[in-house]
């Protein structure tokens, strides 16, 4: 959040008053958000029923946003050797809101932006509305630029999309897209065409920026929304920003799709981390290594990201069931290292989990538990 504010907009301005406040709520609503998840896991035991154990959960802010931080990278720098794999070009994109939706008038110093005085253009009755009607706003300018360009590149196209808060918590949006460099003028064009139906150009606090072929643009986006918790002034800025899209209902990273999901990807990682070296091992410079080692080392040797390993060395077969119907997809090789079955049971708009099993070489390494949920 950076920025700071001139004495005098501190004393008398009621939306920096406002905007102090806010802070405090966002904070204060991710800690409630936080204990209602430990008070209900206190409050419930989950017995599982194949192994005949209860298992405790513990939530812990710091360790799912550690977690949420490394699985974000990993998604983003995957998209990125996929799209150098291609031979795309990247651009860096930066959407900031026109005037009407800033609290503050500011200025430009070396220490970053000063804010200096109310901004008369500002048409909002509240900061909190201001942060909500700006969102739905930059989504639809967004939604407007991407589906011109997506309608011209086709499939061609990678993307990751990234909401950050300014110091005044009023959000922008950073985009970073992977593309043939053939297609570079026409994008050109149309992301200069939206910057002028939106309006977007008058605005005095971020210079709405457009930046060719950007080195390593994935690791560029992702210092905006990921903070590293070495202190307690970074557990502050991650919990307001973590209450701040919980309030509002941001949806702070968005990216292409990728043949390896989240979900499966979590269990083929954990799965490998717990196999013990006395069920499957390898032998690396005469030493006895685990298969989460010997993965280790060819990661570094190939000089990738774990996630895009996996996802190489995949293959998944999926079903959906829908009443007396059934949907099969396949993807990747019947050779793959690792195999996944998924069988999924639509009921409405939401799909319920009924089988997942994944194997190494044929051997399973991992199948979905039953369980129940008793309250205390």
């Amino acid at each position: 959040m950076k920025g700071y504010y001139s004495k005098k907009l501190q004393k008398h301005s009621k939306l920096y008053a406002e905007l102090q406040e806010n802070i405090k709520l966002y904070y204060q609503h991710s800690i409630e958000k936080e204990q209602k998840q430990k008070s209900y896991l206190e409050h419930h035991k989950f017995i599982n029923l194949s192994k005949k154990e209860t298992l405790s959960i513990n939530y812990d802010f710091e360790k799912k946003y550690k977690e949420y931080s490394r699985i974000t990278e990993q998604r983003a720098l995957t998209i990125q050797e996929l799209a150098r794999r291609k031979e795309y070009c990247s651009v860096f994109i930066t959407l900031t809101l026109p005037s009407q939706y800033h609290p503050f008038r500011s200025v430009a110093t070396p220490k970053g932006r000063l804010y200096v005085e109310d901004n008369k253009d500002f048409i909002f009755s509240s900061l909190k509305e201001s942060v909500s009607c700006g969102y739905k706003e930059l989504n639809n300018i967004y939604q407007t630029f991407y589906k011109r360009i997506k309608n011209y590149v086709g499939a061609e196209l990678y993307y990751i999309k990234a909401i950050e808060n300014h110091s005044t918590m009023i959000p922008h949006l950073h985009l970073v897209l992977y593309f043939p460099y053939e297609k570079l003028d026409h994008i050109k064009g149309t992301y200069k065409r939206v910057v002028e139906h939106f309006k977007l150009d008058r605005t005095d606090l971020e210079e709405v920026a457009f930046k060719d072929n950007v080195n390593y643009a994935s690791k560029y986006l992702l210092k905006y929304i990921i903070k590293d918790l070495n202190n307690g002034s970074d557990i502050f800025k991650a919990r307001v920003l973590d209450g701040w899209k919980r309030f509002h209902k941001i949806r702070v990273l968005t990216s292409s799709l990728l043949p390896l999901n989240v979900m499966v990807y979590k269990k083929i990682y954990t799965s490998v981390s717990f196999i013990e070296k006395n069920k499957i091992n390898f032998k690396s410079d005469d030493n006895i290594v685990s298969m989460k080692e010997k993965i280790d080392l060819e990661v570094q040797k190939l000089g990738l990201p774990i996630y895009l390993f996996f996802q190489d060395n995949f293959s998944i077969e999926k079903t959906i069931q829908k009443g007396n119907d059934r949907k099969i997809t396949r993807v990747g090789e019947k050779s793959s290292m690792f195999k996944v079955k998924l069988i999924s049971e639509k009921k409405d708009k939401y799909y319920k989990i009924k089988t997942l099993r994944i194997s190494y070489k044929n051997e399973e390494i991992y199948t979905k538990q039953k369980f129940i949920k008793l309250q205390n």
